[in-house]
């Protein structure tokens, strides 16, 4: 059991000097016997959503790797937009492993901001955001849209609801926009519903599933109805340190999604089997502050059963390959680049991150930053698998900037240039949150 100690407390004097003159014998290091534990700056979060965390181990010599870990993990919470630790000496000789903590801005009052989404453009967004409801580290989201997404919806979030790191997530809503690439409006409501499991360190596994009703309409009138179950697996292999800008680690993830249609009236029987597979690695190629990071990725996606139309993916956004425009209904239509759309998919990113202004904090939870990022996408798109490796690859090169913000992570600026059989594209500007991978 961790000894908690809230406050900061003066230690002065002359014992200090011994301690120090060791320190230096031992080439700067300082591995006194932690005995106590101590965390502040928490005025919201509860403490045990911060002792929880912690797995450095009392009565034992300092294991900065360990402390380094839990700082690591404090600030994966989401919670907190700065975490540093230190080593606070006493006359005995042993040392207290000390926590400090700066709260993120947890929450947003009522109100409403334009919001801009590459595939509907331009909403009036509001509602409610609580990323620390509680003070449990849950968030609650009420809010819509109007403009070019009518939404409205209800989620919340537990990271740690029934236990040791099992997590639950409830999400109820509704949207109506238009497709960007076929004469549709889509008419979209659904429930969803997923668990999660931590197993040690670094797997993690979820299992859900997700009700949802789709239409489908043209000149008001509906060309298609859907309505669905589809259950949700997902396993992952994570070893980043740090989920939002990672300076190292590793990220494996396979996702399994199974649409089967419910027969109605309206609809009929309708089934098919999505897995996604991604893999992800980072590395660190300096030691300043001012990390740069290479970073790579490769993506899979195939799927199996029926295949129409209006499941068609496509090539040219923020998420898969950049540097080439969203499609519209006159290049769809057109056929001209065709190699854009398809159901099975294979890509592949390598980022070059470099922090220009490592991100910090303001005693009000506020965050400051900026990296820059030259990337090269390459990858291709098809109908089936076996056309997919017949593909021309279509590829994106260009860069970016990254501004850390509370509650989203970052926000994601790319200006790349497609270049596919020889022809290069005119500069497509992206917009995104979070980091590509």
């Amino acid at each position: 059991m961790l000894e908690i100690k809230l406050k900061k407390r003066p230690y002065k004097g002359l014992f200090l000097l011994p301690i120090i003159l060791c320190s230096l014998l031992n080439g700067g290091e300082y591995y006194p016997i932690i005995s106590s534990i101590e965390f502040y700056g928490n005025t919201k979060t509860m403490d045990f959503v911060i002792v929880r965390e912690i797995q450095h181990s009392l009565n034992v010599p300092l294991d900065s790797i360990i402390a380094e870990a839990d700082r690591d993990r404090l600030d994966n919470l989401g919670t907190f937009s700065e975490v540093s630790w230190r080593v606070v000496p006493l006359e005995d000789d042993t040392g207290i492993l000390s926590f400090i903590l700066t709260e993120s801005i947890q929450k947003t009052p009522p109100g409403a901001l334009p919001v801009y989404d590459e595939k509907t453009g331009w909403s009036l967004t509001g509602g409610w955001i609580i990323q620390n409801f509680r003070g449990r580290n849950q968030t609650l989201q009420l809010g819509g849209s109007i403009g070019g997404q009518d939404t409205y919806g209800i989620n919340f979030a537990d990271p740690w609801m029934f236990g040791n790191h099992v997590s639950l997530s409830l999400g109820i809503g509704r949207s109506l926009f238009r497709h960007n690439f076929l004469d549709r409006e889509l008419d979209v409501g659904s429930f969803q519903m997923t668990f999660g499991r931590w197993f040690g360190e670094s797997i993690k596994s979820s299992l859900g599933f997700e009700l949802e009703e789709k239409s489908f309409s043209n000149d008001n009138t509906v060309s298609d109805y859907y309505y669905y179950f589809s259950p949700q697996v997902s396993i992952n292999y994570d070893t980043r340190n740090v989920y939002w800008n990672p300076g190292k680690g590793i990220l494996v993830s396979h996702y399994f999604y199974f649409m089967n249609g419910i027969e109605t009236p309206e609809t009929s029987d309708y089934t098919f089997l999505i897995w996604r597979q991604s893999y992800s690695l980072f590395f660190k190629l300096n030691q300043s502050k001012k990390k740069l990071v290479l970073a790579l990725n490769g993506t899979v996606k195939r799927k199996w059963g029926e295949k129409e139309e209006v499941w068609l993916n496509y090539f040219g956004d923020s998420y898969t390959v950049r540097g080439w425009a969203l499609p519209n209904q006159k290049l769809y239509n057109s056929q001209d680049e065709s190699f854009r759309f398809g159901h099975e998919s294979a890509y592949a990113s390598i980022e070059l991150r470099k922090d220009i202004i490592p991100k910090y904090a303001t005693k009000y939870g506020t965050e400051f930053g900026l990296s820059l990022v030259a990337f090269y996408d390459v990858g291709m798109i098809a109908e089936d698998w076996i056309n997919l490796q017949n593909m021309k690859p279509m590829s994106g090169t260009g860069f970016g900037i990254r501004i850390p913000i509370p509650m989203v992570d970052a926000i994601r600026i790319d200006l790349g240039w497609g270049y596919r059989d020889g022809e290069w594209n005119s500069p497509t500007l992206h917009w995104g949150i979070q980091q590509k991978f």
